[in-house]
């Protein structure tokens, strides 16, 4: 019994041991590489989601406003353009709805001018819902009552419209008859910029004063705020590229443009027009802002996004070598890009 009890009690040799030891560290290299493949695969598809995701966000929200780019929500034959500057370019809704900057230019406009980081802008004007009705025109006394109440602030610029006639004018009083349904757009010396005159009709006497030409808007004519946007591309308060809106609005009784961040992780932006040059109501070639000849005839937007990683995210091995508006570049950091580009067509001026 002892010699059989001896041998069932025996160990693992050495060499036993080593072996052990080695098909398993084997098995944890094998598994870790694995699992750090797999974890590399997910944070570049990650990323690569998010970026495709901010990109259509962004083609998404642009899109919207070129659509219906010098839209007054309906079309009339006379226009009117009260407001004590009228050719600002947020506030010149019939003679320029959409204009772009080329980066090299270097003129954007006034509230941008100096936020750039790179690449090109595009500022676009319409008039945006909710729509308000007319119940009753008083252009004497410079009221417009609606059939409902509503929200409008002192100081927002707006567009009304009767289908003939259509004019950009500034609520500039608030409510003075004790309801929420007037609108009042008397010569507004109180607000900025203020109407120069309380006619709301065409033409608008120049220099614009008060004395201009009297246009009772029917009952059923339609008011809507005017949208004006300028996108371009500018660092957040993260220092990441990202980009931006400015946007008008009303602020303490008077209309101003401020920022908006739409988007995180857009460094460069690159702009062509579909220029129409025969009259055929389709577009003839792709310039850049600088070598529009009418902006009028401008029928769709190319938009082109260099998107990429935020800051700190070493996604790629190595460098990244990308080709964008042209040039080929290898960048000194491991952050992933990608190119997005679309297509956007200016229903309004089909």
């Amino acid at each position: 019994m002892r010699p059989s009890f001896a041998k069932a009690c025996r160990g693992v040799s050495l060499v036993e041991l080593m072996i052990a030891m080695t098909l398993g560290m084997m098995l944890v290299a094998v598994i870790g590489y694995a699992f750090m493949g797999a974890r590399q695969t997910f944070r570049t598809m990650d990323t690569l989601s998010r970026m495709q995701e901010n990109a259509r966000f962004v083609f998404e929200g642009i899109a919207y406003d070129l659509r219906m780019a010098g839209s007054t929500g309906c079309s009339s034959a006379t226009q009117a353009n009260v407001l004590n500057n009228p050719g600002d370019w947020d506030k010149n809704l019939f003679g320029q709805p959409l204009i772009g900057y080329e980066e090299s230019g270097g003129a954007y406009p006034t509230g941008v001018s100096g936020s750039v980081l790179r690449g090109d802008a595009l500022t676009v004007l319409r008039a945006a819902s909710p729509e308000y009705i007319v119940a009753s025109h008083n252009p004497n006394a410079a009221q417009l009552q609606l059939t409902a109440n509503h929200d409008i602030q002192q100081g927002e610029i707006l567009v009304i419209t009767d289908c003939s006639h259509a004019a950009v004018f500034q609520m500039t009083n608030v409510n003075n008859n004790g309801t929420i349904s007037t609108v009042v757009h008397n010569t507004g010396a109180a607000t900025s910029p203020g109407n120069c005159t309380k006619g709301l009709g065409s033409p608008v006497p120049a220099p614009c004063t008060a004395n201009g030409t009297a246009y009772t808007f029917p009952p059923g004519s339609r008011i809507l705020r005017l949208s004006a946007v300028t996108y371009y591309v500018r660092n957040n308060d993260f220092n990441e590229p990202s980009l931006y809106r400015e946007k008008l609005a009303a602020a303490g009784g008077n209309a101003s443009d401020a920022p908006e961040e739409m988007v995180e992780g857009v460094e460069d932006m690159q702009i062509t027009y579909g220029e129409d040059t025969t009259a055929d109501h389709s577009v003839d070639d792709y310039v850049t802002a600088d070598a529009v000849g009418n902006w009028a005839n401008v029928l769709s937007v190319r938009i082109s996004l260099l998107m990429v990683s935020r800051q700190g995210e070493n996604i790629t091995s190595a460098p990244q070598t990308y080709t964008y508006n042209g040039a080929t570049v290898t960048p000194a950091d491991r952050l992933m890009r990608k190119v997005f580009t679309s297509t956007i067509t200016l229903r309004n001026r089909l």
